[in-house]
């Protein structure tokens, strides 16, 4: 990977943003590289002179750090896709299954990088599209999960879910997690989902709250399409792209998911695997055996 110039993704409201950023920043100027801040939220902590306007960001780095947990990383992980771009992620608290790099290890790990002594550890994305009236309306990356979800009233959404155009069922539910293999930790996880090892590509279809007990998760194949088709109309129903990015479904709105062309390639340095990962984040316990 050349490594000329490194780009910073930030979540300035995390404690210590200013203080571990600005020590980044320091160490990224040793040794000599070019430093860009997406946007033009650099005064916050005060290097308003790296801003970079967001359409220019992604083509002037070869890196980008994320600054903040798995939300960061996961904003970060959609904006460098397109470009094949490397993501290095810096966890500064909360659970982050993602974002693996702790402030302890900042320099130790920067160093790894820059000597290039890593693993990329390239992740499937989805693709969704949205279609109205037999329109493309919107179509959007993600690298965790699309979600399909009702608004504030407590009523039920009508979800006509079909596999490579077989239909499979209509879920009765609060709504319907579409996720990746990265993504079954996150709320799939918390809708009851299956917890699948990000090295097995996978589509994971978990229903939020189904009306019957029938309605359980599904895993399919990385190669496999989905198609919802939203037949509810009376409530607001809103589809959200890793929890960050949404709009407004309307009935008979098509939502179609598939493996995406783009994939996440995440810096990693291979100190655990991602069952210690589980055991730590989790909490799991019981003996380990030797």
């Amino acid at each position: 990977m050349k490594l000329d110039s490194v780009g910073l993704v930030v979540n300035y409201k995390k404690e210590k943003t200013r203080e571990i950023a600005c020590r980044i920043i320091d160490w990224l100027n040793s040794k000599k590289l070019k430093v860009y801040i997406d946007g033009n939220k650099g005064k916050e902590i005060g290097k308003e002179e790296l801003n970079c306007p967001a359409e220019k960001f992604i083509k002037n780095v070869d890196l980008i750090i994320s600054l903040g947990g798995d939300g960061t990383l996961l904003r970060a992980a959609r904006l460098a896709a397109v470009e094949d771009i490397p993501v290095f992620g810096v966890n500064l608290g909360g659970l982050g299954f993602l974002t693996q790099i702790g402030i302890d290890d900042l320099e130790k790990s920067l160093e790894a990088l820059f000597q290039k002594r890593y693993f990329l550890d390239e992740r499937m994305m989805l693709s969704c599209i949205v279609k109205r009236a037999e329109k493309e309306i919107k179509k959007l990356t993600a690298l965790n999960d699309v979600v399909i979800g009702k608004g504030a009233f407590a009523r039920m959404i009508c979800l006509a879910t079909y596999v490579n155009n077989d239909y499979v069922i209509t879920y009765s539910a609060d709504g319907l997690v579409v996720s990746t293999s990265t993504g079954s930790t996150a709320y799939s996880l918390s809708a009851g989902g299956p917890i699948v090892n990000p090295n097995i590509n996978s589509i994971i279809l978990t229903p939020i709250c189904p009306h019957t007990l029938s309605a359980r998760p599904l895993i399919i194949s990385e190669n496999d399409q989905v198609k919802i088709k939203l037949e509810s109309s009376e409530e607001e129903v809103m589809i959200t792209i890793d929890g960050q990015v949404g709009f407004v479904l309307e009935s008979d709105d098509e939502v179609i998911v598939k493996k995406s062309n783009h994939k996440a390639r995440l810096i990693t340095f291979k100190e655990k695997s991602f069952y210690a990962v589980l055991r730590e984040k989790l909490g799991w316990s019981g003996q380990i055996n030797k």
